[in-house]
């Protein structure tokens, strides 16, 4: 049985962050609840597709779809809460230096990088915000 759409965006957006913030530090939607305790999380991501998916037919035919997704980029704060801005600096580079994202059944481009603040839980959070086409 073929995956879903839906499965396929995210399957080629997580694994084109993966590589930066590691295997188990990629979330769908939402963040988890995670502690600066957890002292080997210095860095996650949560990948959101937030809006809706426009399906393109020419011809009877459906030839591809649009949307646009996020990637919430989590560093670790300093121990004040503040911006680490070397941290965060470095990942944002890391995650836009990945653009266009060319995976198997998507290809994401033009970043949008947003400093968003602190998540009140011991991160600062930036935003990356794209556009999304499928092959």
């Amino acid at each position: 049985m073929a995956k879903s759409t839906i499965y396929n965006i995210y399957n080629d957006l997580v694994n084109a962050i993966k590589p930066i913030v590691g295997t188990s530090y990629v979330f769908l939607k939402d963040r988890p609840k995670i502690s600066t305790d957890n002292v080997a999380m210095k860095k996650f991501a949560v990948v959101d597709l937030p809006v809706s998916i426009d399906d393109y037919v020419i011809g009877g035919r459906k030839t591809y779809l649009t949307t646009s997704g996020v990637y919430y980029l989590f560093a670790q704060a300093r121990k004040n809460d503040t911006l680490d801005v070397n941290a965060m600096g470095a990942l944002v580079d890391e995650v836009v230096d990945l653009f266009p994202i060319k995976g198997d059944y998507v290809i994401a481009s033009n970043p949008v990088v947003r400093m968003t603040g602190s998540d009140g839980q011991g991160f600062q959070v930036t935003t990356v915000s794209f556009d999304i086409h499928t092959k």
